[in-house]
């Protein structure tokens, strides 16, 4: 059998978040025998995981879904969950790899899949705190008010609504930059409570959810796949699909991407006037960007600050500096938040590719085989598209970005957002 186990990326985040004021965890299979037999073995169980699960299982795929971890309690858990449609990378960098046609494809086929969670979370009774709302994205250090310009050009071209916002355009939405876009088609969401429910509503058509149980081999051929895991148990099938996150194992043949660290602050309750009027979910053109947005609850969430480390303890040692960097990003931006307003500070691991697209499909020579790894500040967003996508695949069909988003796709230099 080929080796499956991750790396050692076991704290793949420090601190708490505002998510860990959790609902009750998924129900765990704990019963099972030690020979399992299914159409797809799932192996990760955060947020990819459950999108790639509810779809299947829609359907009527007999699944088993394994982790090594909690379900939902590592890289689900530490992210901020701004359901972004636009790309780390604007459609004008988009259009230099892909042509006008693929780049806006892709933002449209984006902007399509924020809304397509909103009718799948209102579908299913889903309470995690969706709601539409625009984004706002500040000119920056990447992209310049004329910058900005030529992209707004480049949308309404691709057919996608949005405002050019001058810096008076941007002060009435409580916020400070040179210029701005405004987008409508983002939302924001708990990310432990919606990858809790899409389990759920996976759990209740039959899947198996196994955890904390980690694949550590599997053989893949034209009759089916095994996979072994650490305790013994045995499962067969039809597909083996990869949805483990920032841990991705060796046997994944991609060099598109790189692994850093992204601390993130939350404040307390604050009063109404102390938020932003709009409740736009914002960026930047920078890198690393700063991004911000409020909660139901009334808190701020910003985040950012990035820097190309993985090292749990070298995460840590930062964090006091970076919390600082971020209060002054967004003191810049929008108003002093002082450090005593802070209820949670955290860190963790976060995945980037350098064409900020994700890495979706088949495993080159391991047939049955397939990956799901949405790195990039739209991460969820992308978790949706790849159940679509694996999903088309399973049924021996073509999709429109099998070329784009492959594993292995070349990717030569570093992007620009």
């Amino acid at each position: 059998m080929a080796d499956l186990s991750l790396d050692s990326l076991h704290d793949l985040r420090s601190g708490r978040t505002p998510w860990q004021q959790f609902g009750a965890l998924p129900e765990l299979d704990r019963d099972h025998p030690a020979h399992l037999s299914c159409d797809a073995v799932i192996v990760g169980a955060g947020i990819t995981g459950a999108f790639m699960a509810e779809r299947l299982t829609r359907r009527g795929l007999k699944l088993v879904i394994l982790d090594r971890l909690q379900p939902e309690r590592a890289s689900t858990a530490a992210s901020t969950a701004l359901l972004l449609w636009e790309t780390d990378a604007p459609l004008r960098e988009l259009e230099d790899r892909l042509g006008f046609d693929g780049a806006a494809a892709v933002f449209r086929r984006t902007h399509a899949a924020v809304r397509e969670i909103g009718d799948l979370v209102a579908a299913l009774g889903i309470d995690c705190g969706l709601a539409p709302r625009d984004s706002l994205y500040l000119a920056g250090d990447r992209l310049d008010p004329a910058d900005l310009r030529e992209e707004h050009a480049l949308r309404r071209a691709a057919g996608l609504a949005g405002a050019l916002l001058d810096p008076g355009g941007v002060a009435r939405l409580g916020l400070r930059a040179e210029a701005a876009l405004l987008s409508p088609g983002a939302a924001q969401a708990d990310p432990v409570a919606l990858a809790s429910g899409l389990m759920q509503a996976a759990q209740a058509r039959g899947a198996l959810l196994l955890s904390p149980l980690e694949a550590v081999a599997y053989d893949a051929s034209a009759r089916g796949i095994a996979v072994a895991t650490d305790r013994g148990t045995q499962i067969t099938g039809k597909a083996l699909i990869l949805a483990t996150g920032y841990d991705m194992p060796p046997c994944v043949p991609s060099t598109a991407h790189r692994l850093l660290s992204t601390w993130v602050v939350a404040t307390a309750p604050l009063p109404p006037e102390s938020l932003w009027p709009s409740g736009a979910l914002v960026w930047e053109a920078s890198d690393p960007y700063l991004y911000m947005r409020t909660t139901d609850d009334r808190r701020i969430i910003a985040g950012g600050a990035d820097a190309p480390i993985v090292d749990a303890a070298a995460r840590d040692a930062l964090t006091a500096r970076k919390v600082g960097e971020l209060l002054n990003r967004v003191a810049a931006r929008f108003r002093p938040i002082e450090p005593a307003q802070l209820a949670y500070v955290w860190s963790g691991v976060f995945g980037e590719t350098r064409d900020a697209l994700p890495l979706i499909g088949a495993l080159p020579g391991m047939p049955g085989c397939y990956a799901a790894f949405g790195y990039g500040g739209n991460g969820i967003t992308f978790s949706a598209i790849a159940a679509e996508m694996i999903d088309r695949l399973l049924r021996g069909e073509r999709d429109p970005h099998q070329a784009a988003f492959a594993l292995d796709r070349a990717v030569s230099g570093r992007r620009a957002i």
